[in-house]
């Protein structure tokens, strides 16, 4: 049975920060390849200390855990592993548009993944 699994270490987070990312108002979306075969979904969330207090940081992590059980199974790709920040907003805003911002992040996101990287260079220089 698949599940999503969440990030513990400091490398995992720095690996996943190498690789792609997708800024939006409400959140960021970072994801890179997976190292693990296996069929469960990886994870991580951060909220820094810019954004506010504990309080403030909890609750944008908590959105973000909803919003990920809810959509992620629909959205996330096999073998990518994703990490969401919290930005200012995303403690604050409407559900439905964090919603919506996230949607459009991993979508996005997602296309660096799936596009075929083999395609063939012009040559411009034909007239010559």
């Amino acid at each position: 049975m698949k599940k999503i699994l969440t990030f513990k270490k400091r490398k995992d987070f720095l690996r996943v920060a190498k690789q792609h990312y997708v800024a939006t108002h409400n959140v960021v979306v970072q994801a890179a390849h997976s190292l693990c075969t296996d069929e469960n979904l990886y994870v991580g969330y951060t909220a820094t200390k810019k954004i506010g207090n504990a309080v403030v940081r909890s609750k944008a992590k908590r959105r973000l855990r909803a919003l990920v059980r809810e959509l992620l199974w629909s959205h996330a790709l096999n073998n990518v592993d994703y990490v969401f920040i919290a930005r200012n907003s995303t403690a604050t805003c409407n559900f439905a548009e964090l919603q919506k911002d996230m949607i459009y992040a991993i979508k996005k996101i997602n296309k660096n993944f799936t596009e075929d990287k083999t395609t063939t260079p012009t040559n411009n220089n034909e007239n010559i």
